[in-house]
């Protein structure tokens, strides 16, 4: 299972398929969520080619490269020797007032050795001006990691042309442990196809971890260093020179020093992964007519990595680096005249000759690498499966097809492919479903009782439903034009002028001796009102016949209560007229039945 050297922010990402229109490989995956309706991406790792694009054009940095901080601390704390080695477009693309400030804050972060990886470009130079001089054919540059993931994994019939030599980072990461077999070497720079560089077999025993600058500026940002105030300092030796220049379209050739007229028949240099597409495609159809081509997978060359932590143009970031190159060519010579003075002086007392002056060099065996097919092995579509999934979408013939590319693929063809392949989901299509959606919507606004009116900000009715046409007795080419003051009472007309912004009106009106609920809201995006009527005339006749049945039903309820009392009462005084009466009588009784029994008792 290939490593995952991009996350993705399941919060953040808003599904809005940007990610999958930029990505030039199409190495993302959308596929439906099981438990709802939401479309989900993902990316296709052995498809992915790590340029980055993604991360750069996500407009909610939803996507963000895996963080190596955390590896780069351990090493610290355990107490190995860790080697910064920094890619040579740091000077452009970090927010330094002086990019020499740079090795200070990294020797107190804990690192032994800052070192420049333009000293690797310089040592990669030199072996790209003796393929240049010896080998005759195409020869692609290898230098940019995206570029070797490009051909190896989408268009291995060109890997012949792949120079076969390493990046300027393993280089460079090869010298530093040829001096200190026990340094831990990290390379920092703008690209995230690094992570993935280092862990392939040809590159052993060189980079142990890379982070990007993002990645360093938010580890800086979590020490609270005060960067404004950090005094300058300069990098370890050995001191760079034109390797400095790799970054820049054309730096690898002025490294290299393969001096060509900037337009020649045996030389290209080109930027942007879909130019760089463009070219590998003519080299795979055979064009032989090319001695060397320098490909960089993003436009301006790694001065347009993902990764920069500043908002410069690449124009501006360009002049940066040519003005830090510009500075620091001077000092380089003075302190290379420096280290070989001494070194000579060493040497001298050793009685050993003095050293050479130039470039450090590696061995053959340390330059070279190899490159293999990692291109995934996919079927063939059946023809039928394409139509069927053409036809999910109204597609029924090749008229139908808009090739509009809003889905991010660059025909229908290619969508319903990567439906096919559990890339895509037909609903992408963005013209079907808007048009469904407004055949729905139609629908319903012509199915829905109410009348519907639309009116301009100059009150002329643009559009209205069957309901109104109905209700005025009209068509809509009658209507369409036609005041609204003419149609609609005049307290209706004033809040329709009054309605703006935000504002919804609700309220009621009378006509036509009918009666109406009525809402207004403003459209923004045609600058019209919206006016709904909803007819409640059966409602509001309803609601006075029940009112009338109220009423009288009280009215006869009261009656009832007066009767009621009546009769209680005239129950209330014969009840007491009769008790009055049979109280007496039956005490006269207990009197004389007393008067009886004490006569025998006597």
């Amino acid at each position: 299972m290939p490593v995952a050297f991009i996350e993705r922010v399941p919060v953040k990402c808003k599904d809005c398929y940007k990610c999958l229109r930029e990505c030039p490989v199409k190495a993302i995956q959308v596929e439906r969520a099981s438990d709802s309706h939401e479309m989900h991406v993902k990316i296709i790792e052995e498809r992915c080619i790590l340029d980055g694009r993604c991360i750069a054009v996500c407009p909610q940095k939803a996507k963000h490269p895996r963080s190596d901080v955390k590896a780069v601390k351990t090493l610290l704390s355990r107490g190995h020797k860790v080697a910064a080695a920094i890619a040579p477009s740091f000077a452009a693309l970090l927010p330094l007032k002086d990019p020499l400030q740079l090795p200070t804050i990294l020797r107190n972060m804990g690192f032994s050795t800052v070192s420049e990886t333009a000293v690797g470009a310089e040592i990669v130079a030199r072996a790209y001006h003796r393929f240049f001089k010896e080998r005759k054919g195409p020869l692609i540059a290898t230098a940019c990691p995206a570029i070797v993931n490009l051909v190896e994994r989408h268009y291995p019939d060109v890997i012949p042309y792949l120079a076969p030599l390493v990046s300027p980072a393993v280089a460079h990461a090869r010298y530093l442990k040829s001096i200190d077999k026990d340094l831990k070497v990290v390379f920092i720079g703008p690209c995230v196809a690094k992570k993935d560089e280092v862990q392939r077999p040809d590159s052993a025993f060189s980079v142990d971890v890379v982070l990007t600058f993002t990645e360093l500026w938010s580890w800086i940002q979590e020490e609270s260093f005060c960067v404004d105030s950090v005094p300058s300092s300069h990098f370890d030796p050995p001191y760079p020179d034109e390797g400095r220049l790799f970054p820049a379209e054309g730096g690898l050739l002025k490294a290299a020093g393969i001096h060509e007229p900037p337009v020649s028949r045996r030389i290209v240099v080109v930027s942007g992964i879909e130019n760089c597409v463009e070219l590998v495609k003519h080299l795979k159809r055979g064009a032989g007519d090319l001695d060397l081509v320098e490909l960089m997978a993003c436009s301006g060359g790694c001065l347009g990595g993902p990764c920069a932590v500043n908002d410069l143009d690449v124009f501006t970031r360009r002049q940066r680096l040519l003005s830090y190159w510009e500075s620091q060519k001077l000092a380089a010579k003075m302190k290379r005249s420096e280290t070989i003075l001494k070194e000579s002086e060493d040497l001298a007392e050793k009685g050993s000759p003095p050293p050479d002056a130039s470039v450090p060099e590696l061995p053959d065996t340390l330059l070279f690498r190899t490159y293999r097919d990692r291109k995934p092995r996919e079927e063939p579509v059946p023809e039928e499966e394409i139509r069927k999934i053409l036809a999910m979408t109204g597609k029924y013939s090749p008229e139908d097809e808009l090739n509009c590319g809003a889905c991010g693929y660059g025909s229908c063809r290619d969508k319903a492919v990567a439906c096919w392949k559990g890339l895509a989901d037909p609903t992408m299509c963005i013209p079907y479903m808007r048009q469904k959606a407004e055949s729905m919507a139609n629908l319903i606004v012509s199915a829905i009782p109410s009348a519907i009116i639309v009116v301009s900000r100059e009150g002329t009715i643009m559009d209205a439903n069957p309901s109104f046409q109905m209700l005025t007795k009209k068509s809509m080419e009658q209507l369409n034009g036609a005041p609204i003051e003419s149609l609609l009472p005049d307290d209706v007309v004033s809040q329709i002028r009054q309605v703006k912004g935000d504002s919804i009106y609700r309220g009621s009106t009378e006509f036509s001796g009918r009666f109406f609920d009525v809402t207004i809201f403003p459209e923004p995006t045609q600058r019209a009102r919206v006016i709904i009527l909803t007819d409640k005339t059966e409602e509001r006749k309803d609601r006075e016949r029940l009112e009338k049945m109220r009423e009288e039903t009280l009215g006869r309820v009261e009656q009832v209560i007066r009767k009621q009392m009546e009769v209680a009462q005239k129950i209330a005084g014969l009840l007491g007229e009769t008790t009055a009466e049979t109280k007496g009588s039956l005490s006269q009784l207990v009197r004389i039945l007393k008067r009886d029994m004490e006569g025998p008792t006597r």
